[in-house]
């Protein structure tokens, strides 16, 4: 963490203003206009992968084109002493996490949550999905000048940008919070803008519960909560809400994604509708969740459906992710209370989360977006392929010159061994390389035991070539370890499992 008075970038650090799993934010000194901006630094961990960094600072242009009163305005970006940063509006006040919504009518919630859904909408028209709804990221801007209070929706896209990177998943710096995702996040689906909705729905749940909509310890609970369970009813916690209130937020968190209310926008005003008692809000028939939501067609912009960022692509890994304090910037210059650390095994969007949740088994996660580069994986499926017709050859060769020791009289039974022994190396290799040319991860392990075992053949002759001075051989067989250990690095890379889950994803999209 950077001292304060240091400077940065041009700018002059003046104090913290919240820490999280993902960087810090500080308040800081613009180097050339009298203002104060508040200034988030990823950690170095982060900033230290070339392929993030331009991915961070792709969504941070896109971010800065969003120009809207309830969204946080970005000013500038860049990477300086081995960090990416961002310059950002400064709201003083603090946010929805801390922000007592009992001391306030209810009106004033809805309100604050009806700035929050304007900003979503106005975001999704321009292509931009947040993904990452939750109270420590709407904050409450202190009323000045007349105004009331207000709603600043935050961070949008850099906790996205984080999800795109295996390694840092894999050392468990992302950001999740399990509590406001929505089924489809938490099943792999690709998202279109009912899943912000979803999300500012348990948002709005929280802030006048106190709590989230689906609480637990076991963080398997939660998830089987929202791809299962009924949505809590608010006027338990909350008698003073008309009981309308239950139907209109039990509509948008409803757990097939077509049953909810075509926008954010149309969602708070049914709320305030509900809450003024001007309407009754039809209650929603829900069916138990399958994980089989309607799919956004392709990755662009289609004229007909919301737009689905390519952006997100989700990566299985063994590590541990970590839900943080949200990288607030209240008044008080500290965290905001409220939060929960825990390690929740998968980031949020990993399709093990249903798994998970059922008691099964986990899966590989797949990755939505554009097609990762699938050269590792061709090349090794290849080559493999080539291994497979050699020891073919072979078998044909030592098939032939049994046919011959039979019609010769002489005993064929070690030959039979030995044919036995080609045609299992044959099938195996052979399949293993078919598999992963059409992507399955069985073949990519298939491919690393083959190339595990051609490996140590090679060794060995590598061994007794050079012990029996004859160095051609030895040249020969040090060639094909050095390939063998190629194609083991090549089938263990990221970039094949990354094309993998991708294709997988696609596949099972064709089928829902």
């Amino acid at each position: 963490m950077l001292e304060s008075g240091a400077g940065f970038a041009g700018y002059r650090l003046e104090r913290v203003l919240g820490q999280g799993g993902m960087g810090t934010v500080y308040l800081a000194e613009h180097p050339r206009l009298p203002r104060s901006v508040a200034l988030k630094l990823l950690n170095r961990e982060f900033s230290a992968d070339r392929e993030l960094q331009r991915r961070f600072e792709r969504e941070a242009d896109v971010v800065a084109q969003l120009d809207h009163p309830s969204i946080v305005g970005v000013y500038d970006r860049g990477s300086d002493d081995g960090y990416l940063w961002i310059a950002m509006q400064f709201i003083r006040g603090t946010d929805a996490a801390s922000w007592d919504s009992r001391a306030h009518e209810p009106g004033v919630t809805a309100r604050l949550i009806g700035e929050t859904a304007s900003a979503l909408d106005y975001a999704n028209q321009h292509g931009v999905l947040h993904r990452d709804v939750k109270p420590g990221n709407i904050l409450i801007a202190d009323p000045e000048h007349g105004r009331e209070i207000r709603a600043v929706l935050t961070d949008f896209g850099i906790a996205r940008v984080a999800t795109a990177n295996t390694q840092l998943t894999a050392t468990g710096t992302f950001t999740a919070t399990l509590a406001y995702a929505s089924p489809e996040q938490l099943s792999g689906e690709l998202v279109d803008h009912r899943s912000d909705q979803y999300s500012l729905a348990c948002t709005l749940f929280a802030v006048y519960a106190g709590h989230p909509p689906y609480t637990a310890t076991n963080p398997g609970q939660v998830v089987a909560g929202h791809l299962s369970q009924p949505v809590p009813r608010l006027t338990t916690i909350r008698p003073d809400l008309p009981p309308a209130v239950d139907g209109v937020i039990a509509r948008a968190m409803a757990k097939r994604r077509d049953e909810r209310f075509g926008s954010a926008t149309e969602f708070t005003d049914v709320l305030r509708d509900a809450l003024e008692g001007r309407h009754i809000a039809a209650p929603t028939v829900r069916q138990p969740w399958t994980g089989h939501a309607p799919q956004v067609p392709g990755y662009g912009e289609p004229a007909h459906q919301p737009w689905t960022d390519p952006a997100q692509q989700w990566h299985g890994s063994d590590g541990h992710v970590q839900q943080s304090a949200p990288l607030a910037h209240g008044s008080g210059g500290q965290v905001q209370p409220g939060w929960v650390r825990a390690e929740y095994g998968v980031p949020v969007g990993d399709p093990r989360m249903s798994a998970m949740a059922a008691g099964g088994p986990w899966q590989e996660a797949p990755v939505g977006g554009p097609e990762p580069s699938k050269a590792a994986a061709y090349f090794v499926g290849t080559v493999t392929l080539l291994f497979s017709l050699s020891i073919a050859a072979f078998l044909v060769y030592g098939i032939t010159q049994t046919l011959d020791e039979i019609d010769r009289g002489k005993d064929p039974s070690g030959s039979f061994i030995a044919i036995a022994v080609l045609t299992v190396l044959v099938a195996f290799t052979g399949s293993g390389a078919v598999l992963l040319l059409c992507a399955r991860t069985a073949g990519r392990v298939m491919s690393i035991i083959t190339a595990v075992l051609v490996g140590l053949f090679a060794l060995f002759g590598v061994i007794g070539s050079a012990m029996g001075e004859v160095y051609a051989a030895t040249a020969a067989t040090a060639a094909v370890f050095v390939l063998a250990a190629a194609l083991v690095g090549f089938a263990a890379s990221p970039s094949t499992g990354r094309w993998i889950r991708y294709r997988t994803a696609v596949r099972a999209s064709r089928w829902r």
